[in-house]
């Protein structure tokens, strides 16, 4: 059965009743993951409280959902990014397990060929498969996938089903200042029309302590790919940056992320953790795709090309001698916004 504009498959069992087991399968990216955890977090607060709820995700991306309290099980996909080699571990590890389950429900949140196999080996019932083509937000696509069946609807939540931690030992092992207030800078974009200049995150970064010198702090923290912004930064904003760049793990990442006021962000997984936790988030997108990746939540804005010709387009070059999009970005106006998204928050 297909929604009527045709982009959800899904099949609902004639004796539908509440289900007693749910298995989630999303396999991959970091970022898709953390988009879907509030929508599954939101079916969890609503389905009754010993309904088990399992996901099925890839080594890379195990980390934050192991240390939530919103699975029952975390199962593991072994081999990697060898589609063959996850297929011969599905079926010789993991099929055996997931078949004698017996869960009522799929909610598959991937859709694609290995996917679909598993789906097809493991006879379910009722299930719903993912969205990936129609013009949404990624995070409706979820929500919509998931609403098709006969569970309770969900929307989105601010995550906050984290296992206990101790935000004292977090802050302590990388030296932060519990009493400080904490802007994340986050040039982490893919490819060079995603990359708002470093020159302009500085000056951006001086306009504001123009004004809240001594309120504020810089950060900077993630994948190794920005270990070279943020020495370009802490030569240039001294000691009022401070950077944990290849430090932190992706849970540390996400839990530092819940405690700051403000992040600003170019499209990365680091983005979509930060407004996941409810923290004021302003995105920076440049060829990305806006009606695929920004949330339009009231804690986020997102600067975007989609009201030029050429926007939206994907491209990691730009057709012209200069990134459109991107140059036009002036830090004064960044700025604007930030104040705006700190306004709220405070």
């Amino acid at each position: 059965m297909f929604t009527a504009d045709n982009h959800i498959q899904y099949h609902i069992s004639k004796n539908t009743v509440i289900p007693k087991r749910v298995l989630v399968i999303r396999l991959q990216a970091t970022g898709d993951v953390i988009i879907m955890l509030p929508y599954i977090q939101s079916l969890r607060n609503q389905l009754p409280k010993d309904t088990q709820i399992d996901l099925l995700v890839r080594e890379e991306c195990k980390n934050i959902p192991e240390n939530l309290n919103l699975f029952d099980n975390v199962y593991v996909m072994q081999g990697a990014r060898n589609t063959k080699l996850q297929l011969l571990h599905f079926v010789f590890a993991l099929w055996p397990k997931l078949f004698f389950k017996k869960y009522d429900v799929l909610l598959d949140l991937q859709n694609h060929n290995l996917s679909g196999v598993m789906r097809f080996l493991l006879r379910f019932k009722s299930y719903t498969i993912f969205d990936r083509t129609s013009t949404n937000y990624a995070g409706d696509r979820y929500k919509n996938t998931i609403n098709v069946l006969n569970l309770p609807a969900v929307k989105f939540e601010k995550l906050d089903c984290f296992k206990p931690y101790s935000k004292d030992e977090l802050f302590k092992k990388f030296n932060l200042n519990q009493n400080q207030k904490y802007i994340v800078l986050n040039p982490a974009g893919a490819f060079e029309n995603r990359n708002w200049k470093l020159e302009n995150y500085v000056q951006l970064a001086k306009l504001f302590l123009q004004e809240k010198d001594n309120e504020y702090q810089f950060l900077i923290l993630g994948i190794e790919k920005v270990k070279a912004a943020g020495q370009y930064f802490e030569t240039e904003l001294a000691d009022k940056l401070t950077d944990i760049v290849g430090k932190t793990t992706q849970l540390e990442a996400m839990l530092l992320l819940k405690h700051v006021d403000l992040v600003i962000s170019e499209d990365s997984g680091l983005f979509h953790m930060s407004y996941v936790v409810g923290t004021p988030t302003l995105g920076i997108f440049g060829s990305t795709r806006n009606d695929w990746t920004n949330p339009n939540l009231p804690h986020t804005f997102c600067f975007n090309s989609s009201d030029l010709e050429c926007g939206n387009c994907m491209l990691e070059k730009c057709l012209y001698q200069e990134i459109k999009c991107l140059e036009r970005l002036k830090p004064n106006v960044v700025l604007e916004q930030a104040f705006k998204l700190l306004n709220i928050s405070n």
